[in-house]
């Protein structure tokens, strides 16, 4: 199975579009993104219709890129409502996990960490304990610009939320500019933590540019081997958000994708 960040595809495609975009590249596995699925796809009806056309097309759906936007710090509340939406949202889908952040900078700066962990961690204890309830997993993903990107904050994290639905996504290019020298040494510090990976290279310099396998600066092959070290059993999904040329893009990663997940022994 070759499993590919919808997210990627959003601007000014359909739904349809970009699943066949896909299929048609070599995926047979989307990883479904807020735009355009969760702005589309409004009702229980039109979910269970789209469901069942994405069967046919051939393509299997797994997760969700849920996006959020929540501020724990002022208004805890009205966060818990969103992600109970994106949760049911990812439920009539048949998901089994969501995708969101611990925070951007614009939220936790001038806030000292052991303060954030305080709202944090109680927090997502809900958020985990809400989609535990579908029997789905919270991941929650590091970018250069959240506290999660530093190892130690991460692992504290996750570790008092004390949660087994609850993990971190692993993303290559996140981790190229937010460590750009320790990106692999971060793989061996977050070990089973790691419940899913974004897979692609960088140029461990242009924020969030995702490049085709082999076109950045990245040692793939080095992320895969301490991957499999550290014993990483958790799902894959290649990205290309803000790439220019996704559909050559798609078509280069798709059978490199495949080779990574026989590589790690990943059932898809």
């Amino acid at each position: 199975m070759a499993r590919i960040n919808a997210v990627s595809f959003h601007e000014h495609r359909s739904i349809e579009e970009i699943c066949r975009l896909v299929r048609d590249a070599g995926f047979d596995s989307l990883e479904l993104s807020r735009l355009p699925f969760f702005a589309k796809l409004v009702t229980p009806g039109t979910r269970r219709a789209f469901l069942g056309w994405a069967h046919d097309l051939g393509l299997s759906l797994c997760g969700f890129d849920a996006w959020v936007d929540f501020d724990p710090y002022t208004t805890a509340g009205a966060g818990l409502r969103a992600f109970q939406e994106a949760i049911a949202f990812a439920a009539d889908l048949q998901l089994k996990q969501i995708i969101t952040h611990d925070g951007m900078a614009p939220l936790w700066q001038g806030r000292p960490p052991f303060q954030c962990l305080e709202v944090l961690v109680p927090f997502f204890r809900q958020v985990a304990d809400l989609a535990a309830a579908s029997e789905m997993k919270v991941l929650l993903e590091p970018h250069p610009d959240t506290l999660s990107m530093d190892d130690a904050f991460a692992v504290d994290l996750v570790d008092r939320i004390e949660r087994e639905n609850l993990g971190l996504v692993y993303d290559c290019c996140h981790y190229g500019i937010g460590q750009p020298d320790t990106y692999l040494e971060a793989v061996k510090r977050l070990g089973h933590r790691i419940m899913h990976v974004h897979f692609s290279d960088g140029d461990r310099r242009t924020y969030a540019l995702h490049l085709p396998l082999g076109e950045g600066e990245l040692d793939l092959e080095a992320i895969v081997e301490t991957l499999g070290a550290v014993g990483f059993r958790g799902t894959l999904t290649n990205d290309l958000y803000n790439y220019p040329l996704l559909e050559r893009g798609a078509r280069h990663n798709a059978p490199r994708i495949r080779q990574v997940e026989t590589r790690l022994g990943l059932q898809g």
